[in-house]
């Protein structure tokens, strides 16, 4: 536990500067956070990318996460996408040359983690140039529902969500979550006041990002089951590798974008 707390600290500690910051600075930890992911995946399968694979890997990753505004001019005119695109079509190039240590399984995987992680952080990006309340609020409504799911689970939990899955997770702790979400939430939002809508609509998306979170806790799990692996990484020691700690930011992510284009 002390473990655990102690190197949570240290990545806090790391992370908020740059989240303050926002701009280009933001950016830049959000790129090599996701660099770190997309390793963790190929470790995952046990799949060196320390090469030329990981080099067409993390260019594609980058096409899609830095948002356009950062991107070099000759990028922004050519389209950052169709560089990704072209990436990919390189990966499945060296499953022909090198389909011992390299098949079409790793590369449809590289090519999902790209995208996964990639328009993930790129969310997380956009939503801090709008402001610093509307990251923090998706932050404080992630965090707020891991807290509240974990005790109020490990206190009332009987009923499992996802056995095969994730075993100690419950019914009654994926409530607990989402209560606990609305409660900070509703705090948060009388507070700073983000510009999200109405406080009806606010209490709706929070429930909606709320159970997307745990949603994407269970895929992250789904995931390690797939790989028969305790933790996606080693990078935070306690907590497991970036992956395991974003991986309800991702999801989230997708599903509050969604919903800030559909009732901009």
């Amino acid at each position: 536990m002390i473990v655990r707390i102690r190197s949570a600290v240290i990545a806090l500690a790391l992370y908020i500067p740059f989240l303050l910051l926002g701009g280009g600075y933001y950016a830049f930890a959000m790129w090599v956070i996701g660099i770190v992911g997309l390793f963790e995946f190929a470790e995952m399968q046990k799949l060196n990318i320390f090469n030329h694979i990981g080099l067409f890997s993390v260019v594609g990753l980058t096409s899609l996460l830095i948002p356009q505004m950062y991107m070099p001019e000759i990028l922004i005119q050519g389209n950052p996408e169709y560089l990704f695109y072209i990436c990919s079509l390189m990966l499945l190039v060296f499953t022909v040359f090198n389909h011992r240590k390299f098949n079409f399984g790793h590369a449809a995987i590289i090519v999902f983690a790209c995208i996964y992680i990639g328009y993930g952080f790129r969310f997380l990006i956009l939503f801090r140039e709008m402001g610093l309340e509307t990251i923090l609020y998706l932050l404080v409504v992630v965090w707020s529902t891991d807290s509240g799911a974990y005790f109020v689970g490990r206190k009332f939990g009987k009923r499992p969500l996802a056995p095969e899955i994730s075993p100690n997770k419950t019914v009654e702790g994926m409530i607990g979550g989402v209560l606990t979400a609305l409660l900070v939430a509703s705090i948060f939002v009388a507070l700073f006041q983000p510009a999200l809508g109405a406080v009806n609509q606010v209490w709706i998306l929070t429930i909606i990002v709320s159970l997307f979170g745990q949603f994407g806790d269970l895929v992250e799990s789904a995931f390690k089951r797939y790989f028969n692996v305790k933790d996606s990484g080693k990078f935070l020691p306690g907590h497991g590798g970036m992956l395991d700690r974003f991986d309800s930011l991702i999801f989230a992510s997708f599903i509050m974008m969604f919903w800030i284009n559909l009732f901009r």
